[in-house]
């Protein structure tokens, strides 16, 4: 009786090793999938995409803060939500994307599906100040990268606005083209430094630039 309970005790130790290491693999395999595709378009990107190496800080910054439920306004054709769902298939986390363009929409899908990350996206098509107020969603990352070119001057505090409420403490509020002179103008960050409850830092791994600020309370 007790050689069977070890043999037997083996046996589910070797099972459940091996449905590990199987599992890792399938990981593995996702992620380098994403990386491939985004290695191959790395240089093919237009319609105001973000750059490489701010899709890399996007996902080490999601990663590093284990973020799971991830806003993303501004789609574009999916460049950096491709990098952001490749950070939330490693931890377990969703990305809801809204797109106001119809034509880019409907190659952020395209884009998705090639990329492999299709499953781990929720887009939506309309305007995000329309939008944002429906969402039941709590968010521990939200990122900004619509342009003025079709939202009001005041657009980014707008957003922001509207995000806020749903963001937990400790989340993180970025937004893209802060360094650049083509996106927020001052006013974002005027309006944060008066509301005190965020503590900001900018990334400049391109001359576009990301903020990101953290919800304190």
């Amino acid at each position: 009786m007790t050689k069977v309970m070890i043999s037997t005790t083996i046996i589910s130790v070797i099972v459940t090793s091996c449905n590990a290491q199987q599992k890792g693999s399938d990981n593995i395999s996702l992620d380098q999938k994403i990386q491939n595709y985004l290695s191959l378009k790395k240089n093919s990107w237009t319609d105001y995409n973000v750059p490489y190496q701010d899709g890399q800080e996007l996902e080490k910054l999601i990663v590093q803060n284990n973020c799971k439920s991830v806003l993303e306004i501004g789609t574009s054709s999916g460049h950096s939500t491709i990098w952001l769902a490749k950070a939330a298939a490693k931890t377990g986390g969703k990305v809801i994307t809204i797109e106001i363009d119809k034509g880019r929409y409907e190659k952020a899908k395209s884009n998705f599906e090639a990329a492999g990350v299709a499953h781990l996206i929720e887009m939506m098509l309309g305007d995000a100040m329309q939008i944002i107020p429906t969402l039941n969603e709590r968010f521990d990352f939200v990122f900004s990268d619509a342009t003025w070119s079709t939202q009001p001057d005041e657009g980014y505090v707008i957003f922001f606005k509207l995000c806020e409420p749903k963001l937990i403490v400790g989340g993180l509020y970025t937004m893209h083209n802060v360094t650049d002179g083509y996106g927020d103008d001052g006013r974002f960050f005027k309006y944060l430094e008066k509301l005190g409850t965020y503590q900001t830092a900018i990334i400049k791994v391109s001359n576009n630039g990301i903020s990101v600020s953290k919800k304190l309370k």
